[in-house]
C-alpha cells in the first residue's frame, strides 16, 4: 500500500509551548489508523500538524511524498479531507444545500452513501440532531472521494447507534482505497474497525501496533484515559 501521509520526528506546539515531541507515524492508502490517548495527550495537535494548520518546529510531514509545508486548503485540493469535532455545517441551509457546498461531490452520491439523509433533504441543518449533522458532514466528505481522511473525534457526544454507523462507513471507505487517521475516545469501537494504531501520552507516541496487538492491551490503554496521567509500561511495536 502506498504511504499517503508520514510524520517524521515532528515537534510542534503553540508559541513557546511545545506540545508534540518527536512524533512519527504514517497512514497508507486503504487502511484505518487510530490515534489513541487521554485528553491533553497531543492527539488534536498531531492532526493539526498533519493537516497543515500547525507548522512543525522540527521534523517534517510528507503528504503524497512531498515534504514541503503546505497549508490545509492546498492539501484539500490535493485530496486531503478533515473532519473535526466542530461539525462543519451551515445551520441556515438545508441538508441538500449543505451537500452542495463541496464542489467535488454530488448530492446524489452523498445520498447513495447515506440514504438516511434522503427524507431530511429539505430540512434546515439547524433542526437536525447532533448525529444527523455528523452524518451530513460524513456524507459530503465521502462523496468527494478524497485520498486521505483525518477525523478528530468523529463520534463525540453521539448515540452508540450513530457511532457504529459512522465507524462502519469509515471502514467501508477504506476498503475502497481511502486512507484514514482517526482520533476516537471510544477505544474498543475504534480498534474494531482499525488496521493499526498509535497511543500517545504527553505529546509522544508511546505504543504502536496492529489493532489486534493494541486490543490485547485494551485495559491498560483504557486505564490511561481514566487517570489522564497514568504511565504505560511501554515497548514500542510490541
Amino acid at each position: 500500500m502506498d504511504v499517503l501521509l508520514e510524520a517524521d520526528s515532528v515537534c510542534a506546539g503553540y508559541g513557546s509551548v511545545e506540545v508534540l515531541h518527536d512524533v512519527s507515524l504514517n497512514v497508507r492508502a486503504g487502511e484505518v489508523v487510530v490515534l489513541l490517548g487521554s485528553n491533553g495527550a497531543g492527539k488534536t495537535t498531531t492532526v493539526r500538524a498533519l493537516a497543515g494548520i500547525v507548522k512543525p518546529s522540527a521534523g517534517g510531514v510528507k503528504w503524497l511524498g512531498d515534504g514541503a509545508f503546505k497549508p490545509l486548503h492546498k492539501r484539500v485540493r490535493e485530496g486531503m479531507a478533515l473532519i473535526t469535532e466542530h461539525r462543519a455545517i451551515v445551520a441556515s441551509l438545508t441538508v441538500e444545500e449543505n451537500l452542495r457546498l463541496n464542489p467535488r461531490s454530488s448530492v446524489q452520491r452523498s445520498l447513495e452513501l447515506f440514504p438516511e439523509l434522503v427524507p431530511l433533504g429539505k430540512r434546515k441543518a439547524s433542526l437536525l440532531s447532533g448525529g444527523e449533522q455528523q452524518i451530513l458532514v460524513a456524507a459530503r466528505t465521502f462523496a468527494a472521494e478524497p485520498k486521505l481522511l483525518l477525523a478528530d473525534e468523529l463520534s463525540l457526544g453521539l448515540a452508540p447507534i450513530i457511532v457504529t454507523r459512522l465507524l462502519r462507513s469509515v471502514r467501508m471507505a477504506a476498503e475502497s482505497g481511502l486512507g484514514v487517521l482517526i482520533i476516537e475516545q471510544q477505544v474498543r469501537a475504534a480498534l474494531s474497525i482499525a488496521d493499526r494504531g498509535y497511543v500517545m501520552q504527553h505529546g509522544r507516541i508511546v505504543l504502536e501496533g496492529t489493532a489486534a496487538e493494541l486490543s490485547a492491551r485494551i485495559e491498560e490503554i483504557e486505564a490511561t484515559y481514566l487517570s489522564g496521567v497514568k504511565e504505560m509500561n511501554v515497548t514500542n511495536g510490541q
